[in-house]
């Protein structure tokens, strides 16, 4: 056949493959709109319809924002993809956390990195995490984190020791000091962390700096992210996972390589008492919980403990900083209650309403974990809210979106400690407050074990 009479053909195949397709894009997109089985769930129009308008938002760093919004305009349960629903409504904790069979983790998010095991973070099997959680979970007693004490106050003082220095330097004797915060409360997260969890801070308070290996753990962190939304296309996955540039696939290597060599190193330091003790000394022969385990878990640790640390602190300072009367209240507690630092402990800051009220508006103002909790609907169907949710639907927990509502605050959008106070001296502005939706920590047996 020439040339000539190829034209025509191929025009006319090319033509009918282009209408296929839109033929099953719109049928796709009008199924997943109308005849879907989470049709009846309200949301925005195109995340009902296709994926790819929440990818958007969650890899351009603005999911948080956008889901929020979507639960001011449509209530406290919205769609915001094809299979999954975001909860901003008090029973949700309990329909999908509570009771003897609580949800599963979502595994397209609490996965492994490529090449690792799974650990106490990302696993998403059950038995598994009760098995490694019961090994751990002594290191987060109160009478554990009682001893750590010491270290906790030589890293506060030695940050408060490197803030008034940088405050005293001759250059800043006219115009003040500028400080950046989040650098310092990153370093000192870090620097602490590090040092409980296998007996090495990484020098970021002395040489004022960051370390190497944080910047590993922030392309980690992006590399995880990256690798979450692949799974959305498991047919895909290992074509895109090909997308990210080697360097960083690199970092994320060494991220791994630089843990488990420091976890090798505390292992020959047994005596040493911190968060790697009981994995060591409560799991002989390593049966409960593996090496390889507990490297990855420690990996995983140091940046769930450290980051999230350093947010909260942020977040909270940023706050006060904004609410000068707030911060006053807070300074004339602290500074009545204590003669001298050495009075400062752990068990005597409990006993202060406004500081532990300030805290816990700062978590409810700047969740560390603001996505919410992720899990995921498993054979048989679940009903959440109301609603039935078939097999696979994605569910999110929302607190953000519950923490902002004003159905559950009062002035949601204002940082207001007073809300957090004990019965006898709230406010009764807040009295209806629905504190209840107050979970920074999450609930049930998959909750922060570093609430203590």
């Amino acid at each position: 056949m020439d040339e000539q009479n190829w034209s025509p053909w191929l025009s006319s195949l090319t033509l009918h493959v282009a209408l296929l397709i839109f033929l099953y894009s719109a049928s796709f997109l009008l199924y997943n709109i109308y005849l879907h089985p989470l049709a009846q769930v309200p949301g925005p129009l195109w995340w009902r319809a296709s994926r790819l308008g929440f990818l958007q938002s969650f890899l351009t760093g603005n999911l948080v924002i956008d889901v929020r919004k979507s639960h001011e305009k449509y209530g406290d349960i919205v769609r915001i993809a094809p299979d999954e629903v975001s909860f901003a409504r008090e029973e949700a904790w309990v329909d999908a956390l509570g009771g003897r069979k609580p949800l599963p983790r979502n595994a397209t998010f609490f996965k492994a990195a490529p090449g690792q095991p799974d650990n106490l973070v990302t696993t998403a099997d059950p038995e598994a995490s009760i098995r490694m959680r019961q090994v751990i979970s002594p290191a987060f007693t109160e009478r554990a984190l009682a001893r750590q004490e010491p270290r906790i106050q030589f890293y506060t003082n030695l940050l408060i020791q490197r803030l008034q220095e940088r405050v005293a330097r001759p250059s800043n004797a006219t115009q003040g000091a500028v400080i950046d915060l989040v650098d310092w409360f990153h370093w000192f997260a870090f620097d602490l962390v590090g040092e409980l969890a296998f007996g090495e801070a990484f020098g970021c308070l002395s040489e004022t700096k960051d370390h190497p290996w944080i910047s590993r753990i922030f392309n980690s962190i992006k590399v995880s992210a990256f690798a979450a939304t692949t799974r959305y296309y498991s047919g895909l996955e290992p074509l895109l996972l090909q997308l990210i540039p080697p360097s960083i696939r690199k970092m994320q290597d060494d991220h791994f390589a630089f843990a488990k060599a420091r976890v090798r190193r505390r292992m020959q330091s047994p005596k040493r008492d911190d968060f790697m003790t009981p994995m060591l000394e409560g799991n002989p022969n390593f049966e409960k919980m593996s090496i390889p385990e507990i490297e990855s878990t420690v990996a995983v640790l140091i940046l769930a403990g450290s980051e999230t640390t350093a947010t909260t602190l942020c977040g909270i300072c940023n706050s006060l900083v904004q609410s000068p009367e707030q911060l006053h209240r807070l300074e004339k507690e602290i500074r009545s209650t204590f003669d001298t630092e050495r009075n400062i402990t752990l068990r005597a800051l409990q006993q202060l309403p406004f500081l532990n009220a300030v805290i816990s508006e700062g978590l409810r103002i700047c969740n560390p974990v603001a996505g919410g909790i992720l899990r995921k609907v498993p054979e048989g169907g679940s009903m959440i809210c109301g609603y039935f949710l078939p097999k696979g639907t994605h569910v999110l927990i929302n607190s953000t979106a519950m923490s902002y509502s004003a159905a559950n605050f009062s002035r949601a959008d204002e940082f207001l400690p007073e809300r957090f106070l004990p019965e006898e001296t709230r406010p009764t502005e807040f009295e209806d407050d629905r504190r209840i939706n107050q979970k920074p920590f999450g609930l049930g047996s998959r909750s922060c074990l570093g609430r203590s």
